[in-house]
């Protein structure tokens, strides 16, 4: 069997790209603890489990090495009866912030 060069760079490419998709799972995971908990602490229920990748981009992190910030995006409800958007950013591992909407209270 003769491999060509062009096969070991799409190999390799596919490698990476289930690496990348692997890791962004990981995270997106990790996002999803944090936004329960924050539900959780707030009074809040989490509707659908899910989150939405929104955006992510490279930036530079504390120490001046490269990382992606990740923007998601959940809904949420305070009564049960309305839908509300909050939005939660990652830094890497690293939670930046978590914002919601403005919800009713019983």
């Amino acid at each position: 069997m003769n491999l060509m060069l062009s096969d070991v760079v799409w190999f390799g490419a596919l490698c990476i790209a289930g690496a990348l998709w692997w890791h962004g799972q990981g995270v997106k995971s990790f996002a999803l603890k944090k936004v329960r908990k924050y539900c959780e602490q707030h009074n809040l229920q989490l509707l659908d489990e899910t989150l939405v990748l929104r955006r992510f981009w490279p930036v530079r992190g504390e120490q001046g090495s490269l990382a992606l910030r990740r923007n998601y995006r959940f809904e949420f409800s305070s009564t049960g009866e309305y839908r509300y958007t909050g939005r939660i950013v990652l830094l890497g591992y690293k939670v930046s912030s978590v914002e919601v909407d403005s919800y009713h209270l019983d």
